[in-house]
């Protein structure tokens, strides 16, 4: 959905529905940051249907917009044309900017040391109940305990794990970064802009995914990332001279 340039608003919102599947992650990604590939190893070389789930970097929802709107007070706007040059040199002229960034958690998949016998590649935790998600709730050891460790165990001896892959979605991304921005006019040639940015506006943690091995850390979350290589609000302000 788009809006074009008129009465000083401009906006655009595309929002994508999606599910990808697949047998076998390959050498892509990293291990690291909010998605975590799946073993490109199959547990079972004799059971391919069993490697059958979502790709590691499957988000169903994803919602990305922005919007800028020129506010309609200063000189040759719909109000406070009448403003002495002080006022609207310090009241008009403004732009607001905005850009929102939604999108849902990626799947995880649950691993383990390999009890098989075969010498796995892949091994996969057992599943011992329905996943239940905490989201984010306050671990003793720090961080979040994203899903409750008690729903998976290790592998019973000479066998393959049963959980599938991608079991479990890790945190998604909600993201707002906002700026301000106006022009000071000398002529009609040169002119001087300043911006006020704030990245992560709304100073929301991206977190990065928990952990997924079987043990003492398992659905432990205690990382974060993001733009600029950091997790929390920048603010930077630029001073711009066209000519």
């Amino acid at each position: 959905m788009q809006k074009r340039l008129s009465g000083g608003l401009e906006y655009q919102v595309a929002y994508t529905y999606s599910k990808c599947m697949t047998n076998s992650s390959g050498y892509y990604g990293s291990w690291g940051g909010a998605a975590v590939p799946t073993s490109p190893y199959f547990q079972n070389l004799y059971d391919m249907k069993a490697e059958w789930g979502p790709c590691y970097y499957d988000s169903t929802h994803t919602l990305t917009s922005y919007a800028t709107y020129d506010l309609p007070f200063g000189k040759d706007r719909k109000f406070g044309k009448d403003l002495n040059p002080v006022a609207n040199a310090i009241l008009g002229g403004w732009q607001l900017n905005g850009i929102l960034s939604l999108h849902t958690g990626f799947p995880l998949t649950i691993s383990a040391s390999d009890a098989s016998g075969t010498n796995s590649r892949g091994a996969r935790a057992n599943c011992v109940a329905p996943a239940q998600i905490y989201g984010e709730q306050n671990s003793p050891l720090g961080g979040y305990q994203w899903f409750n460790p008690a729903d998976f165990g290790p592998e019973d001896t000479g066998t393959f794990g049963t959980c599938g892959v991608g079991t479990v979605r890790g945190p998604g991304l909600h993201t707002l970064d906002a700026s301000m921005a106006k022009f000071f006019n000398f002529t009609e040639r040169y002119k001087l802009e300043f911006r006020a940015e704030a990245i992560n506006f709304t100073n929301t943690p991206i977190l990065n995914a928990p952990n997924t091995g079987v043990g003492s850390t398992l659905g432990l979350l205690q990382g974060a990332g993001g733009a600029y290589g950091t997790f929390g609000r920048q603010i930077q302000f630029a001073l711009k001279f066209h000519y």
